[in-house]
């Protein structure tokens, strides 16, 4: 097929691929419409999006949040705010194959995710993690600013640039909010998506070397815009990953609520340090610095434990040499197509409730078709780990009792990536050492009650586990719990131990935050020394002195 035509064709099967299956369940909060309230006598419109909104470092729910779900190309947007719980829900939206929802909160990034729903299903919950901005800054717009992070102008602006949405100069202080967006070890932190569309008209999915999204507002809370006539430089740090593979100019992409698509509109240079992009706007929203990349279709099935075809499974897939990703679904018979860029390596995850699969894959410039089916496994929980640049290879370890009395110990680790315990089935899906992540763990269930441990170990690399933006997300049933560094305890180690989850007879699981830092995977001994010196490693491709270190430790 002419490749032009493939990319004219991508978007399409995109927005297709958009109606993901989502269990639907209504939140708690309060709500409130920009239209006037239909008659009650009228019969009620289907359709509900609900869920919560989190901060993405902590997990903490953020209370009262501004939640918008508006249909692309169209109507007026209906608004919630989250309550203490974080929690918030939105009746009689309608059926729609592509909205855009949106949160915003005083010291977050503003942030939207692209979702749908269909009559067959027409409630659905979603999860919205928000950054904390990096910057929150209120100034007088009459004069120039130059509004910095860590040393670097993000934005530059002259005196008197912005007017209100009522089209008269704003009154009082300006208060700007910036946050710095760096997907490299989480794609998903791209406000809405990956869709673009050039100035030339071509659709299809874009990569990125980073991005920022600017907000701005009066002393009422009004959100500002340039007035006309007025630019603004910005400057986009370059993605982590993406350092050493800089083109020395790139496309600039505004994110378009209304279409609920990426835009072209500008260019950016390298700096001569090769740290940012910089580039000139005349308005202000999410800004990426991106292309759009040549893309195939990854094919394949995905079945039960017992090899019936799962239909409407989410498929997602994730750039390992590449910022990018796309989702699809997977049909009555189980079969998928999902389009991903040309020679690259990437994750291809299923998932379809609490069952989950991932594989690694390395594509070239033909479509591709799965060798195998990708089986889902029922989950009853899992564990994503996702870190920075540095350290290069952080690991995941999860232990837990081999036996019903608990006389011994297994290790999940990526020496031993699979085993089957009691019947349940217990994996690591990948071993990633070229930094970012992400190693994904999955439990069908709990083989024996007792106390299983997760720990996160400094393999490689140089700096900490603290000083990296490390992420542990469990999630049990529907209930998500973040971890991060910054809360644990003691002095830095080569060892973070995460949390435990405490396992009752009747199979009643509890999720115990351990957040301590220690110089080996066992528990402190009370006054002990301990004979391992921090900072020894072992060989990966040699997992035999870890379990004679193991033997040594449990005697």
């Amino acid at each position: 097929m002419d490749i032009t035509v493939r990319l004219k064709n991508v978007l399409s099967f995109y927005l297709l691929s958009l109606l993901l299956v989502l269990a639907g369940c209504s939140g708690s909060g309060s709500s409130s419409d920009e239209q006037t309230p239909p008659d009650e006598q009228v019969q009620p419109v289907a359709g509900a999006f609900s869920g919560v909104v989190r901060n993405y470092r902590t997990g903490e729910p953020i209370s009262g949040a501004k939640v918008s779900v508006r249909p692309a190309q169209g109507d007026v947007a209906r608004i919630a705010e989250t309550g203490a719980d974080g929690l918030f829900s939105l009746r009689e939206v309608g059926i729609h194959e592509r909205v855009v929802i949106t949160a915003t909160a005083a010291g977050y990034g503003e942030y939207s995710i692209i979702s749908a729903n269909s009559a067959q299903r027409p409630d659905q919950r979603v999860e919205i993690s928000l950054q904390p901005a990096h910057l929150v800054q209120s100034f007088d717009p009459a004069a120039p600013q130059v509004l910095s992070v860590e040393g670097l102008g993000i934005v530059e602006l002259a005196a008197n640039a912005f007017l209100a949405n009522s089209n008269q100069a704003p009154t009082g202080d300006i208060t700007a909010t910036l946050t710095l967006i760096d997907p490299s070890s989480d794609p998903s932190l791209m406000p809405g998506g990956y869709q673009a569309i050039s100035t030339t008209g071509e659709e299809g999915l874009m990569e990125s070397w980073g991005a920022i999204t600017a907000t701005f507002t009066d002393a009422a809370g009004e959100g500002l815009q340039l007035a006309p006539g007025q630019t603004a430089t910005i400057r986009i740090p370059v993605a982590a990953a993406r350092a050493g593979n800089t083109p020395a100019t790139i496309p600039l992409f505004y994110f378009d609520q209304a279409a609920a698509i990426w835009r072209e509109e500008g260019v950016a240079t390298l700096s001569a340090d090769e740290t940012f992009y910089e580039g000139t706007v005349t308005h202000f929203s999410s800004w990426n610095a991106d292309i759009i990349y040549q893309t195939l279709m990854v094919s394949g099935r995905v079945v039960d434990e017992v090899g019936q075809p799962v239909a409407g499974a989410s498929i997602y897939s994730q750039g390992q040499d590449y910022i990018g990703s796309s989702r699809a679904v997977s049909g009555a018979d189980g079969r998928f197509s999902i389009p991903v860029r040309m020679d690259s390596q990437l994750l291809i995850a299923a998932s379809f409730g609490s069952q989950s699969n991932t594989l690694e894959l390395s594509v070239a410039d033909v479509d591709y078709v799965l060798d195998a089916d990708i089986v889902l496994a029922a989950a009853s929980v899992s564990v994503k780990l996702t870190w920075g640049e540095n350290p290069r290879d952080l690991d995941t370890h999860f232990f837990g009792p081999e036996d019903e009395a608990g006389s011994d110990e297994f290790e999940v680790y990526y020496g031993n990536q699979q085993i089957i315990v009691n019947g349940a089935s217990i994996q690591l899906d990948v071993d990633d050492t070229t930094s970012f992540g992400p190693e994904i763990l999955t439990l069908s269930r709990f083989p024996y009650p007792g106390t299983y441990r997760y720990l996160v170990r400094l393999y490689s690399g140089e700096g900490t586990i603290a000083s990296s933006p490390a992420r542990v997300e469990v999630t049990i049933g529907e209930q998500t719990t973040v971890f991060s560094p910054a809360q644990a305890v003691g002095d830095v180690n080569e060892w973070w131990a995460v949390a435990n989850f405490i396992v009752d007879g009747a199979g009643n699981v509890t999720l115990q935050p351990v957040q301590e830092w220690r110089d080996s995977e066992h528990e402190p001994l009370m006054g002990a020394v301990r004979p391992m010196a921090t900072g020894v490693r072992h060989e990966k491709t040699n997992p035999v002195e870890r379990l004679i270190q193991r033997k040594y430790y449990a005697e």
